[in-house]
């Protein structure tokens, strides 16, 4: 901890002498002056944005050749080429409007888009980094969005009133099978992958296309980068462990690859951070992932790869023996390969195939038992999206997914198509089309899919959209039970939003009806009985514009839902929903001396659980949860050399929330769930090396 404030105390005297005053305006191809534009020198902190006349004003500290950026979200990026010198003159830089095209009506649905050009950008790889509490995990970020619930004891992402097995995930169009690490009970875990390997982070809490199937409530679809800017090496120092990479440019930039590899043990942060849970063996876990990219004539080959070997284990409390310990052991093995390759087919069309392997293995050791699980998937996936005329977008597609483990073999195929047409400048029809058939089930679905937009102004917008979805039963409930059916769910939601510059506002009203989900009779045999409703308001509010260099966004969300699925002898607030839940996230930029600090703060009502000495059934609701964190970042930009340290804190208040309440068989006894820790700290050196490649970084700063 010395040494962290060691190194600001540093940076705090190290601000350098020599300044160069830049002012100027920027207007656009009417000489019209343009407000809210980010002005800045590319590779360093140095900037600002234009005031209501178009004017800029800003002092550098850059010596020689510099590149000054003017960057717009609704204009062309402008740059200029400049020599600094004490005199420097008037400087005036024109932007271009970008071109209106068949994406102007944006059909968000209920989706928030995440560097994807088709919609609005709400999150970037930064935002993940340094929103506080989230470690830098992309499943906690989300969860500070309207939509996903607060489910503090698992790290599945819940949203809009569905389960956390009903959400899915996808890189590059592929399914990603278990996508979150192993672990032990009551204690969440991070999705595996790094948002640093994504150029986009599209989530979906409703209303998606026909491209995706398998999933009742959402779809955290993720995209890879393509080319680096530079080769770089990149290296992380934390508390509990390492991670190391390289990117390889070809010298015609045609060609790309890169590696990262990474050991982490926890033993010795958990030696220094007290834990409420009784650890065995502190999570310890080896990373090694890939990559390979070839742009060809007409097209781009792309290959992903990761593999994962983990190992933890605890001692678990028993409830029916009042709260006496039992050895509790996780050992997993996972591995996942994308490989995917688009090219343009004529002027106006792309193809897209794709091929994704999974493999997972879970060994689990406790008092009474071992069990051993195995699953490989297979899957290909086959596209074409194209111009059909100049105001007709259409997409076909089908795959195929097979599936190998310890329940046995399935395969399921789907076919879709979606058309989106532009009746007028400011409105858009869209409709969609996916059957799925599975060999298990031996059934097949057709599930209709119909959207509308409306452009309602120059900033502001109207989604209207209905949709029916499935997703097949568990694989461990076909080995054994024949008269499954598929889950379905259909969707209607109703979106307004407002996008200026760099604010965004939205409110979104949704309802969704569930029919056929897994429900047990007696004696205890899984039927497709189940049914339930989910039905809400989700508000979200971010602004990046009104004060210079802070950040900040406001979400909220209401949900009413019932469920009578699984055991449920009758419809019921199912344990992983609670009626409101809202958060308030807020970050500042200190560009002189390159420090990010932030702070965020979460507030959900208490949620239902199983009280056995309780006739009525999940009548019980927890405390209401609320949670405090903090965090500051110091970016730190040399020759060959970007760096980053940073420090957070969550739960700073030091809460102590209760998720949940385990209970004997009896009710005579019960046990608590809560956080695993009071506090938790951590602090991190991640380093860039090599040819600078700090833009990349610096271009998503506020």
């Amino acid at each position: 901890m010395k040494t962290f404030f060691v190194i600001f105390a540093f940076v705090f005297v190290s601000i350098s002498y020599g300044q160069i005053s830049l002012r100027g305006k920027v207007v656009d191809e009417h000489q019209t002056p343009i407000m809210g534009v980010n002005v800045f020198l590319q590779g360093t902190f140095e900037g600002t944005s234009t005031d209501e006349k178009g004017f800029f004003e800003f002092v550098s500290h850059q010596k020689g050749e510099v590149l000054l950026v003017c960057k717009h979200l609704a204009m062309n990026d402008a740059t200029l080429s400049l020599t600094l010198h004490p005199a420097m003159p008037d400087l005036q830089l024109q932007m271009t409007e970008k071109e209106a095209t068949l994406d102007e009506v944006v059909l968000t649905g209920a989706s928030f888009g995440i560097g994807d050009r088709k919609r609005a950008v709400v999150l970037n790889t930064m935002d993940v980094d340094t929103t506080p509490g989230t470690g830098g995990d992309i499943i906690s970020t989300l969860a500070t969005l309207p939509g996903a619930q607060q489910v503090g004891e698992s790290g599945l992402l819940f949203v809009r009133g569905g389960s956390g097995e009903e959400s899915k995930v996808t890189i590059d169009g592929l399914d990603v099978l278990n996508p979150f690490y192993a672990g032990v009970p009551d204690v969440a875990q991070r999705n595996r992958f790094s948002p640093h390997i994504f150029k986009g982070i599209i989530f979906n809490t409703g209303g998606y296309a026909p491209q995706y199937g398998n999933a009742l409530s959402s779809v955290l679809s993720l995209e890879t980068n393509d080319h680096p800017n530079k080769p770089s090496t990149v290296i992380a120092l934390l508390p509990y462990g390492w991670q190391a990479g390289h990117d390889f440019l070809s010298q015609d930039e045609r060609r790309s690859a890169g590696f990262d590899v990474g050991y982490f043990n926890f033993r010795p942060y958990y030696q220094l951070v007290k834990q409420e849970v009784e650890w065995l063996k502190p999570a310890e876990s080896v990373i090694l992932t890939g990559t390979f990219r070839q742009t060809t004539a007409k097209g781009m080959l792309k290959w992903y790869g990761y593999g994962n070997a983990m190992k933890q284990a605890i001692n678990q409390p028993n409830v029916e023996e009042k709260g006496a310990k039992h050895p509790y052991e996780s050992n997993n093995v996972n591995s996942v390969s994308i490989l995917t390759y688009t090219r343009e087919l004529g002027k106006n069309w792309q193809l897209y195939s794709g091929y994704g392997f999974n493999f997972n293995r879970d060994k689990i050791t406790d008092w009474l038992h071992y069990q051993k699980t195995q699953a490989t998937q297979h899957q290909f996936r086959l596209s074409a999206m194209g111009y059909a005329t100049e105001k007709l977008h259409s997409e076909v597609g089908m795959e195929a997914l097979a599936y190998q483990g310890t329940y046995g073999h399935d395969y399921s195929t789907a076919l879709w198509g979606n058309a989106t047409y532009a009746l007028h400048r400011s409105l858009l029809l869209q409709g969609g089309l996916r059957t799925e058939y599975d060999q298990r089930l031996d059934k097949s679905v057709l599930l209709p899919r119909l959207s509308v937009g409306i452009r309602t102004g120059k900033h502001h917008q109207v989604s209207l959209s209905a949709g029916e979805y499935s997703q097949r039963p568990s694989e461990q409930y076909l080995n054994q039970y024949s008269e499954l059916v598929f889950g379905k769910a259909t969707h209607y939601i109703t979106n307004f939003q407002y996008t200026n510059e760099r604010q965004v506002f939205r409110i979104e009203g949704y309802y969704k009806n569930y029919r056929h989900l897994l429900a047990y009779s007696q004696p205890i045999q899984p039927n497709s009985s189940g049914d339930g409703y989910a039905t809400g308001i989700d508000v979200f509010w971010r602004d990046a514009k009104t004060f210079h260099g802070l950040e900040y966004w406001l979400s909220y969300s209401y949900l009413n839902t019932q469920r009578k699925y699984l055991h449920y002898p009758t419809q019921a607030q199912p344990t992983f929903a609670m009626p409101h839940t809202a958060h308030v996230v807020a970050k500042y930029f200190f560009e002189q001396l390159g420090l990010f600090v932030g702070g965020s703060y979460s507030v959900s009502s208490g949620r239902p659980y199983e009280n056995p000495n309780n006739p009525r059934f999940l009548s019980d609701i927890t405390p209401a949860y609320q949670n405090v964190n903090f965090n500051i970042a110091f970016l730190r930009k040399s020759a060959k050399m970007f760096s980053t340290v940073v420090f957070s804190v969550n739960n700073l208040l030091g809460e102590t929330p209760i998720f949940s309440y385990r209970y004997s068989h009896d009710g005579t006894y019960r046990q608590p769930v809560s956080l695993p820790y009071k506090r938790s700290f951590m602090i991190g050196w991640f380093i860039s090396l090599g040819k600078d490649r700090s833009s990349e970084i610096l271009n998503q700063l506020p």
